[in-house]
């Protein structure tokens, strides 16, 4: 069903937002290619079973101020270690968009205290 939804542009992001009962990482896959936005919406349904589609999603087409929001909001220790390793080349342009969109757009200081661990265990603050 999510798949007609998409494929007919029937307010596909209303249906992936609030329809509990799709296979995230099935649908998420299917429109990597169609529209990359929606396969985040997808995958960030999920709430941790694709990170890394969400991440891999989001670097190939340079969604990076979505997936720092979304770094920020999921404030789990290994998914920052993952984006934060030096060996990541997306990182920098990732980086970015935490410290210009991400934090500054939160409130919570959960998530403010979670990036700022994040950033020093990964020797990112002087």
């Amino acid at each position: 069903m999510a798949k007609i939804y998409i494929d007919i542009d029937q307010d596909p992001q209303d249906f992936l937002i609030n329809n509990k009962y799709y296979d995230s990482k099935d649908v998420g896959k299917y429109c990597e290619e169609r529209n990359p936005d929606l396969a985040f919406i997808a995958y960030k349904r999920a709430w941790g079973e694709c990170d890394d589609e969400l991440i891999e999603v989001t670097n190939k087409n340079y969604l990076y101020r979505m997936q720092a929001k979304y770094l920020v909001e999921r404030q789990n220790e290994e998914l920052w270690g993952k984006v934060l390793d030096p060996a990541n080349t997306h990182r920098d342009q990732v980086i970015d968009q935490i410290v210009a969109y991400a934090l500054p757009g939160t409130q919570n200081a959960d998530e403010v205290s979670c990036s700022v661990k994040a950033f020093m265990t990964a020797d990112l603050l002087a």
